[in-house]
């Protein structure tokens, strides 16, 4: 699998648009207001939009450009279990992680803005895409 990593591009944001807004969602019965968080860091060729979603902060979860050889569900859980240092490094420089919240004077956690998720894997993490179907940029579906 591939490893090489380069930060995204103004241009990759602007096409992830539709796939970052906050929108609502169901868990466990409940419904949810999320905003996805997008990992600026591109792993591969970054043609295939997949999520990583850690079961401690769900439904919020993270929007992640990966290699294009990522086609099946499979692909990326193996990716990650090969790659998992590099890419919760990659979160983890950007965005910190639970461990290192910050806290007010009497002690509740201060909340990060939307789209702003420090990693929390505790619970352990799963990963997918979109509406379960691969998606990848440029490349048209004829």
């Amino acid at each position: 699998m591939i490893t090489d990593t380069r930060p995204i591009t103004d241009d990759e944001v602007k096409t992830l648009g539709p796939f970052l807004e906050r929108h609502k969602t169901r868990l466990w019965g409940e419904e949810y207001e999320t905003t996805p968080t997008l990992v600026h860091t591109v792993f591969g060729d970054g043609r295939s939009v997949v999520t990583l979603d850690p079961l401690s902060s769900r439904p919020d979860y993270y929007v992640i450009l990966a290699d294009s050889s990522i086609k099946h569900f499979e692909d990326f859980l193996d990716y990650l279990r090969e790659n998992e240092e590099l890419v919760f490094q990659a979160i983890e420089e950007e965005y910190g992680n639970v461990d290192d919240q910050q806290y007010d004077a009497d002690g509740h956690a201060i909340e990060t803005p939307d789209g702003d998720l420090p990693l929390n894997t505790g619970s352990g993490y799963t990963a997918g895409f979109f509406k379960n179907q691969p998606f990848l940029l440029g490349v048209s579906e004829d």
